[in-house]
């Protein structure tokens, strides 16, 4: 009985046991991770799964059959998903597309933050930097529209009352399912945000590493600011699309910092 390997889009790998062959599929990175073996990843990370078991269940493989492999050819294999040891990994796609808890699916956000407001993303992004990862979760996913027919969000608006009410639910998210959403949401904030308006994000992590000494960085004082005398149209302001608000920014603080 001998795997052999080779690299494409996905790892394959095949196991000849005489003249019968079996080939299994496994990712070869993040983006190529279905959502159950995203959240199983994480639990992986969490040790609420060996490495064995972890390994079996990616490729979809027999016990027994893993069972009656060399052991060398075991340690190969499960080289194959070293990757998953890396902390902080890119991923540019949603992995994470849903979240269910306690029998009710509960819909994301688009992994460009394309349909997601300056309201719901304030909230959310504060949430994260204060570690509260159950909250933020409770801000992006919300259930689906009734009689979602393609033409809007097909989640239901964003409401801080909404958010509040689903934080009972949030809390019994299970700890694999919570961890896969903050590795997805902290790499396709870097992706689609950090990166394309690196100079707002240059100022949040200058005031954050300043917090000890001067207030702590807060996404509603910028918001204050950006409307300045036109409070009156903060309704509007919400509800704009995030990227249109960061872009603004982005050029605000690029102008005054080129007439420094």
């Amino acid at each position: 009985m001998k795997p052999t390997q080779t690299n494409g889009k996905m790892n394959e790998l095949k196991i000849k046991d005489g003249d019968k062959e079996t080939v299994y599929n496994a990712p070869a990175c993040f983006d190529e991770m279905s959502r159950t073996q995203f959240i199983e990843t994480c639990g992986y990370a969490l040790g609420k799964i060996d490495a064995d078991s972890y390994t079996i269940s990616m490729l979809g493989m027999d016990r027994k059959l893993w069972d009656e492999l060399e052991v060398f050819h075991r340690y190969v294999i499960r080289s194959m998903f070293a990757f998953v040891e890396i902390a902080n990994p890119e991923i540019s796609k949603q992995l994470l597309p849903f979240i269910e808890v306690a029998g009710q699916r509960f819909i994301g956000y688009q992994p460009n933050f394309s349909n997601t407001t300056w309201e719901e993303f304030i909230f959310a992004d504060q949430y994260i930097m204060n570690g509260k990862f159950r909250e933020v979760a409770a801000v992006l996913y919300r259930p689906q529209r009734t009689g979602y027919s393609g033409e809007t969000d097909r989640r239901i608006p964003f409401t801080v009352y909404g958010t509040d009410s689903r934080l009972k639910l949030f809390a019994e998210m299970d700890e694999a399912q919570l961890l896969a959403f903050a590795v997805n949401y902290r790499a396709l904030r870097k992706r689609n945000m950090e990166e394309k308006y690196p100079f707002v994000f240059s100022v949040q992590k200058e005031k954050t590493a300043q917090e000890e000494q001067t207030a702590s960085f807060s996404w509603i004082a910028i918001h204050r600011d950006l409307m300045g005398d036109q409070f009156y149209d903060e309704t509007k302001f919400f509800s704009t699309n995030v990227h249109v608000i960061l872009n603004r920014l982005n050029q605000t603080i690029k102008r005054s910092t080129v007439k420094r």
